[in-house]
């Protein structure tokens, strides 16, 4: 069975429900059945076709809001090729080096309606597993994002034990869920459209959250019958911030956080707040999906714990590098049925992701308690949660060091109230004019990362970056040496 199989069945089962309604500009209005979403879907299989697009291929598709973003997805599974989701905010460079990495043949653009080839595919490279039904992009960098291979088989395995395992937890299935977050890949896409319809669930498209839509979220929920909801960290705090407090009617809503941590005080009035259980939930695309779903207290409200393993199992190493039985504190391991076939053509990175016996390393840190709940407390991997995206400290570098007039780059990883960043230090070459500035380097790492793998901030230093041996960047230093100068210009800025 396959995730095309998910789709085709509701089709039968119910082609004149509705299975996506938009209402978020310019798309407002658009309702698509089940059997509408399966029909366009053929008609846009006919176009990959007819642009060459073969069995076995593979077809970049952009990650787009527009109502033929799923049929488009769906059109490249019939015609028995192999996704690889591209964001549509990501920089020239990024898309360049994931194309290739990839070796996509194809980009369909949905909002554009058309499907081009890729002028330059390189040979091809390593045989994909049967049954492969993406190549995800964690990362995108420009020599080494790594693209997780994800099979029908993992994917739908970890859907529908997480379906389960929410319908456990809530009591009931909810009836509608509600996007309201800017479509960008697999993660959105998976947690969003592929998983709800695993559930037989119709998907809302709400405007997007943002400081000028906070304000009448509540009410876009309420009206338009939601019960189940995806909200990053960031967003939690945005709506504790803006959003007026609400007197829930009927169900109570279901908020599924994840994708950064989120303070206990923030997720305790956000329940409070708005009437709303909020679970805590953490996966990795890595294992496919969310792999572990929450917990609640004895009165019914969410905790900060991520709860038990739901679609994997999980263990502790401690730091003596021994397996941590009943409670404790160690880096999270995985395994199971949901974890992927690892990294597209990258030993070296599978080396690094896989323990001899077979299990996921995560990088995540976490205590386990005597019930078997985990809390994530940390992170070992030199990995920032923008706003829900993973991005690496490394790829920031590479972008950096590539720009002529940067001599050595330092990425870190900024711990602020609003959630996770990326500050750069830079030391420039000799050779750099008066016209390079923090401003110039700033638009320059856009143009090639893109908005969201973009530092929020670029610091220029005269002295050389602080090193560990064997010449690797030390960032506890860094990031002192990053504090010291961005407090040193704000006083200057005051007393101007």
């Amino acid at each position: 069975m396959t995730l095309l199989d998910v789709y085709e069945r509701q089709a039968a089962r119910s082609p004149s429900s509705p299975a996506l309604l938009y209402e978020r500009a310019p798309h407002s209005g658009t309702v698509t059945t089940w059997a509408g979403l399966v029909e366009r879907a053929r008609a846009r299989e006919e176009g990959l076709r007819a642009a060459g697009l073969l069995a076995g291929g593979r077809c970049a598709v952009v990650m787009t809001d527009h109502p033929d973003l799923v049929p488009t997805v769906l059109a490249v599974w019939r015609a028995g090729a192999v996704v690889v989701p591209v964001d549509s905010h990501w920089g020239e460079k990024t898309l360049d080096s994931v194309l290739r990495l990839s070796r996509a043949g194809f980009v369909a653009d949905p909002a554009r309606g058309e499907c081009l080839p890729v002028p330059e595919v390189p040979a091809e490279g390593p045989e994909l597993p049967p049954m492969t039904a993406m190549i995800s992009y964690t990362s995108g960098s420009t020599s080494d994002p790594k693209g997780v291979v994800l099979t029908h088989d993992q994917l739908l395995h970890a859907y529908t034990s997480a379906a389960e395992a929410v319908v456990g937890t809530l009591g009931r299935r909810p009836a509608r869920f509600g996007v309201s977050m800017r479509m960008s890949g697999l993660g959105i896409l998976g947690m969003n459209y592929l998983w709800p319809a695993v559930m037989g669930m119709p998907v809302v498209v709400l405007p997007e959250l943002s400081l000028s839509t906070a304000a009448a979220f509540w009410e876009a929920v309420d009206t338009h019958g939601v019960e189940l909801t995806y909200l990053v960290p960031p967003l939690v705090e945005l709506l504790n911030r803006v959003a007026p407090p609400r007197t829930p009617e009927g169900p109570a809503i279901a908020c599924l956080s994840g994708g950064a941590s989120l303070s206990d005080h923030a997720h305790l009035l956000f329940q409070g707040r708005f009437g709303a259980l909020l679970l805590n939930v953490y996966g990795l695309t890595e294992v496919s999906f969310a792999a572990f779903f929450g917990d609640r207290a004895a009165d019914g409200r969410g905790t900060p714990l991520i709860g038990p393993p739901v679609t994997v199992e999980a263990r502790l190493r401690g730091a003596d590098g021994r397996i941590v039985g009943g409670a404790g504190e160690g880096e999270l391991e995985l395994r199971g049925s949901a974890m992927s076939c690892g990294y597209y053509d990258n030993p070296e990175a599978n080396r690094e992701l896989v323990a001899e016996d077979g299990w996921l390393r995560s990088g995540d840190l976490a205590l386990r308690d005597l019930e078997g709940r985990y809390r994530i407390i940390g992170r070992r991997k030199n990995v920032v949660l923008k706003g829900g995206f993973t991005v690496y400290l490394h790829e920031v570098e590479e972008a950096a060091n590539t720009l002529p007039d940067v001599l050595e780059s330092a990425a870190l990883r900024l711990d602020l109230p609003s959630g996770e960043d990326i500050g750069l230090l830079l030391r420039l070459a000799p050779s750099a004019g008066p016209d390079v500035t923090p401003v110039t380097l700033h638009k320059a790492l856009l143009a090639g990362l893109g908005r969201q793998r973009s530092p929020r901030r670029v610091v220029l230093t005269d002295a050389p970056l602080p090193r560990l041996g064997q010449e690797k960047i030390d960032r506890r230093a860094a990031l002192a040496v990053w504090n010291a100068l961005v407090s040193a210009h704000e006083r200057k800025e005051r007393h101007v």
